[in-house]
């Protein structure tokens, strides 16, 4: 199928709906990853627990396997039915979630953490792809921003929700509330969404998913799609570390309660990340239709440099209202730059390499951003001296990264251009 052919396709019967129960999916995708790091606090001083071991158990403990399994599991995506796959994923990173409730120590938590990052490793690959046949290549900014509203609504769920079950009622019901909704919305999306028809079927052709190798080499040897796949990873580190850290970071600077913490940082993530995942698919739908579509990586470009610079006031500010600022104004524009950034790449590929894309940058994302992105800011904070203050010095360090992916997305722009000509 030609670039035009895509383009001018119709939206899908019933891909409304399979977008709002594809969001929802994720939203409990978030829920289950995140819930976490509410928790951080009663974890800590129930086992005992330094900073090193709180970010390995936040970040690389979850990370590690989500990386791992993706990779198998992208190419599922590529060649099996995506609801069902789905579905079952879904369940079973619901259910791990639950378990982690019953955990009797720290051993018994990183290994129930190790499963849920397995299994959520298939999310963002099954959906967007579906999302990608669904809705056609002039349309799909939109419905792109709209699915990752999901993490930004999951996160708040959880440090709200996670914060007030937690003080009421103890941290592992926190993950018996997180679970189980999960497990119910398994069986609704098996039983009312149908699995869309593949963007290269629509015609009859039925083209073979290419190997894992001969999809990565095409990535890394495709600028266009190259650059935005590294500026995702990078940025990630950051848009992780903080979610994981904010509420300790502001009991520890701010005198915060539990409580508190989990209702300032949910309002944060959810509300004002939120509105900049909600506003970064239209953007790039404007920018792409006024200044054309190598112009697309412009907007994730600006939103990196200015997520650096509005993290560093978060992260340095001791003022109460500039830190809530930072805080705000990172939490939009960094979550403002995702619905073009994988516009990009599902644009770049074909529609049976879309699954092992998604799940590349996804394990990227995860391993370096989720994995790595927390544990930066334990060690940092732990290597200054651990005192109250010294998480500062750990938000700070995983800013940078952001400003390492603005330079990628302005290399995607370029490169963009170039091939236009």
């Amino acid at each position: 199928m030609t670039t035009t052919e895509a383009a001018e396709r119709p939206v899908a019967k019933g891909a409304w709906y399979a977008l709002a129960v594809l969001t929802l999916v994720y939203v409990f995708n978030a829920v289950d990853r995140s819930v976490m790091s509410i928790v951080i606090e009663p974890v800590r001083h129930e086992f005992g627990l330094n900073d090193s071991q709180l970010g390995l158990l936040t970040g690389l403990a979850f990370g590690l396997t989500y990386a791992i399994a993706g990779i198998p599991i992208g190419m599922l995506v590529d060649r099996v039915n995506r609801r069902n796959l789905l579905s079952v994923m879904l369940f079973a990173w619901s259910g791990a979630t639950a378990f982690c409730g019953l955990a009797t120590g720290y051993v018994s938590l990183v290994v129930s953490r190790l499963v849920v990052g397995a299994a959520e490793s298939a999310g963002a690959p099954t959906a967007l792809s579906m999302i990608a046949d669904l809705f056609p290549k002039s349309r799909r900014s939109t419905p792109i921003g709209i699915f990752w509203v999901s993490t930004a609504l999951g996160t708040a769920i959880s440090l709200v929700i996670g914060g007030v079950i937690a003080t009421n009622y103890g941290w592992r019901a926190a993950f018996f509330i997180a679970g189980v909704p999960g497990i119910l919305l398994a069986f609704l999306l098996f039983f009312t969404v149908k699995e869309p028809v593949r963007e290269v079927d629509v015609k009859g052709a039925q083209l073979k998913a290419p190997s894992y190798f001969s999809t990565l080499a095409y990535i890394f040897r495709t600028p266009t799609v190259r650059h935005p796949f590294l500026g995702i990873a990078l940025n990630s580190i950051a848009m992780s570390g903080v979610p994981v850290w904010a509420a300790s970071f502001l009991i520890r600077t701010q005198d915060f309660s539990l409580a508190q913490a989990g209702l300032f940082a949910g309002i944060g993530v959810g509300v004002f990340g939120g509105i900049g995942s909600l506003i970064g698919g239209p953007l790039g739908d404007i920018v792409t239709r006024r200044f054309g579509l190598p112009a697309l990586a412009s907007v994730p470009m600006v939103m990196s440099a200015a997520s650096f610079f509005s993290g560093l006031v978060f992260a340095l500010s001791g003022n109460l209202i500039m830190v809530a600022i930072g805080f705000i104004l990172f939490e939009i524009f960094s979550r403002a730059h995702t619905a073009s950034a994988y516009a990009m790449l599902l644009g770049g590929v074909e529609s049976r390499m879309r699954g092992v894309v998604v799940s590349s940058v996804q394990a990227a994302t995860n391993l370096i951003g989720y994995g790595v992105g927390p544990l930066i800011v334990g060690v940092v904070s732990q290597l200054v001296g651990g005192g109250s203050n010294s998480l500062q010095f750990g938000m700070m360090a995983v800013m940078f990264a952001m400003l390492w992916a603005t330079g990628h997305f302005a290399l995607a722009w370029r490169a963009a251009r170039r091939d236009s000509v």
